[in-house]
């Protein structure tokens, strides 16, 4: 029992050792990919080109989803339309 034991210690270590071995290889044999690949590009094209993130893309150029607002001249209790 102790001897089956021992060689399925020992498997499992070469199985390892082989996967540290090969894995290197494999991943320099498979392409590179990402998702955020040309994320901070100005135009963009829907279906193919994305905006970054908080951008939507709106006649082939990116738009903030939420435009830009000075909050000192927010004033309170004022009539908002």
């Amino acid at each position: 029992m102790a001897r089956q034991v021992a060689y399925s210690l020992v498997g499992l270590f070469v199985v390892f050792l082989g996967l540290l071995l090969v894995l290197p290889y494999l991943q320099a044999m498979l392409p590179q990919v990402s998702g955020f690949n040309d994320m901070m590009a100005t135009s963009c094209e829907e279906g193919r080109t994305p905006c970054a993130e908080g951008y939507f893309c709106e006649q082939k150029t990116c738009v903030p989803i939420l435009p830009r607002y000075n909050i000192e001249s927010v004033q309170p209790n004022s009539e908002i339309y």
